[in-house]
């Protein structure tokens, strides 16, 4: 074997040995996983939001879906999120029954997201549908307030869509001789959309907009059959 053959058979043997992770070099500040919780509901499934503490240093009051950081004792980032909802909802962890795996989320402020999908299905449920998760004993430290919202509302509504602006400024210490052909008047730009979907006095956007966003392009016209 040549030495050429002989370091691409060990570089496949070291990448089989574990997954790729994430690099998070000068981009990813935080990570966390979130879920896309469904509830059965009068006239079908309907999804669960919170809102935010006022407690809470980021974001207090906006509105978000369960979850939180992986720790370590989390097997994988699936178990995260099933481990926060359960914590933050104040529902046993096997009521929680994941669907699947949805597109990763980066968002522009160096937040990277990981959002799944399940479904709440307790052994019995004593209460009507649309009031049971109104008797759950939340955190109240990280949660305000729950709600849901029916599915089939989300797919007769398009978002409203705004346009953020974002501006990456070069320090002093940036290497320009080294790529002359930068203007070094310049700074970097992106401009990207920012959702909203109202329902009634809620405002849901921002990272959790997108996701849902995300989440109804892909599965929206195989959810209407169940909403």
């Amino acid at each position: 074997m040549s030495g050429l053959h002989a370091m691409a058979a060990w570089i496949q043997q070291e990448t089989s040995a574990r997954r790729p992770g994430l690099d998070q070099t000068g981009v990813v500040m935080r990570t966390a996983s979130v879920l896309l919780l469904l509830l059965p509901g009068k006239n079908g499934p309907e999804l669960l939001f919170e809102v935010r503490s006022g407690k809470l240093g980021w974001q207090p009051g906006d509105i978000c879906f369960p979850g939180g950081r992986r720790e370590s004792s989390d097997r994988n980032y699936a178990a995260a999120a099933v481990r926060e909802a359960s914590e933050e909802l104040g529902v046993p962890y096997k009521d929680i029954q994941l669907c699947g795996t949805l597109d990763f989320f980066a968002a522009h402020n160096g937040f990277m997201v990981y959002p799944f999908v399940g479904i709440w299905d307790p052994e019995t449920v004593s209460e009507t549908p649309d009031a049971v998760y109104r008797q759950w004993d939340y955190n109240r430290d990280e949660v305000a307030e729950l709600f849901s919202v029916p599915l089939s509302w989300f797919l007769q509504h398009e978002p409203r869509i705004g346009t953020a602006h974002i501006q990456v400024t070069r320090k002093d210490d940036f290497p320009f001789e080294l790529v002359p052909h930068l203007d070094p008047h310049k700074d970097f730009h992106q401009e990207y959309p920012i959702y909203f979907y109202q329902y009634g006095d809620k405002v849901i956007w921002g990272m959790t907009a997108a996701i849902l966003h995300s989440f109804l392009e892909r599965f929206g016209k195989g959810l209407a059959d169940f909403a």
